[in-house]
């Protein structure tokens, strides 16, 4: 198994990032939603210290993603129609802007009521603002409430893609993310 990517093929590393992303990305979605369902005060505020501790990980795993993807090559596409490379590229796209979004959105939301962002009891981020910005923490939950909702039809368009690439187009786009090839 290849460490590195090459022009043919993904490395272990980035498979190993791309479906840590996958999985974290679904159990924070699931988290929040736990949050939003909690019955009363104290089980709302450990299920969103729960939500902020897995996303502040999740962020370390985000981050190192994006480093080794610019730091590596790309394989090249697979011969397809312009207009799917197109959708393909604008869904991607899509995906690393709801990230950033909810990046940004997550710690403002905590930081304006001002929350500390707290990972388990391990240490914590001091919110940077001295008194609850009313305004802005509306405007971050409903950012990042919106951007979740929005990631989950590019996550269905993600999956249909990769469907289509494995039972009707049948070549190695699928396989290329989830084995590395000799």
């Amino acid at each position: 198994m290849h460490l590195r990517n090459s022009s043919e093929a993904y490395g272990w590393a980035a498979i190993a990032l791309h479906w840590i992303s996958a999985a974290g990305v679904t159990t924070l979605y699931f988290l929040g939603d736990a949050m939003e369902e909690a019955p009363d005060r104290i089980a709302k505020a450990a299920a969103r210290d729960t939500h902020v501790a897995v996303g502040m990980l999740f962020f370390t795993f985000l981050l190192a993603r994006l480093l080794w993807s610019l730091s590596q090559t790309h394989p090249r596409p697979l011969e397809r129609r312009r207009w799917l490379q197109i959708v393909a590229f604008v869904v991607q796209g899509l995906f690393l802007l709801m990230i950033a979004v909810l990046i940004v959105t997550g710690p403002l939301a905590e930081w304006s009521a001002p929350r500390p962002l707290n990972l388990f009891g391990w240490f914590s981020i001091p919110s940077p603002f001295p008194a609850r910005m009313e305004w802005l923490h509306e405007l971050a939950g409903e950012a990042h409430e919106l951007a979740g909702k929005l990631f989950w039809p590019l996550v269905i368009l993600h999956v249909a893609g990769a469907l289509k690439h494995l039972v009707i187009d049948r070549d190695r786009t699928v396989q290329r993310m989830l084995w590395v090839r000799k």
